[in-house]
């Protein structure tokens, strides 16, 4: 598909997202669980890197939304449509600086897997914040039981951190299989345990930029031509 064809059609996929997570605002949805619905949603823009002939056109795409995203609480009283998008997936403890941050990762990982010939460790980042951050503080604020936390961040719980550490690894063999690499265990796992670790110690809404690091880190994104 041509390239111009599918800014056009990512344009309309995250347009169409942030239109459902307003209706399910409306429909009485909490905001914690409508950023969650978004949080996991954006998991499928690395799912489509393959398909870009050329690594410009998704990096433009990735950072527009970042700077638009960035500039939604500037338009919000003047925009009603930003307003709405604010208070739909911000407050009752959901800062808006979090899903900034989220947009950032984006389009910095888009970036540095696209420009730098190495896709896999970036697109496991994305894929990992995606499914595991997104996934794990579900089930921690619905299921979690035992409770521990660092002085500098936020309350955790054991059944989230270990969702995080599985929907990661999850995301990362994703990674790998969609770029037809044999999957590699040691990376995989490495990665799980990367993220959950990331984002216990996270200060508040940083997760969403220290999960990607450590599982890019760990997924051979330092390397040169890869991942090992």
């Amino acid at each position: 598909m041509h390239d111009g064809l599918l800014v056009l059609l990512w344009s309309a996929v995250f347009a169409g997202g942030l239109a459902v997570c307003l209706w399910l605002s409306r429909r009485g949805l909490a905001r914690t669980y409508v950023r969650d619905v978004l949080h996991v949603g954006a998991g499928v823009w690395p799912l489509g890197w393959w398909a870009w002939q050329s690594p410009w056109p998704p990096i433009v795409v990735a950072t527009t939304g970042f700077v638009l995203l960035l500039a939604v609480p500037l338009l919000a009283r003047r925009v009603a449509a930003a307003g709405k998008l604010e208070r739909a997936v911000s407050g009752e403890g959901e800062a808006w600086s979090g899903l900034v941050l989220y947009a950032f990762s984006a389009a910095v990982f888009t970036a540095v897997g696209l420009l730098g010939n190495a896709p896999i460790p970036a697109a496991a980042a994305l894929l990992a914040l995606a499914l595991g951050d997104g996934l794990g503080g579900l089930v921690g604020r619905l299921w979690g039981r035992h409770r521990f936390r660092v002085p500098w961040a936020k309350t955790k719980s054991i059944e989230g951190s270990a969702v995080v550490a599985l929907f990661a690894a999850l995301g990362t063999a994703m990674a790998e299989l969609l770029h037809g690499v044999p999957l590699t265990a040691g990376r995989v796992l490495g990665a799980g345990v990367a993220a959950a670790l990331a984002e216990a110690i996270a200060p508040r809404a940083t997760d969403n930029v220290l999960v990607p690091l450590a599982v890019w880190l760990v997924a051979g994104g330092l390397e040169s031509g890869g991942p090992p």
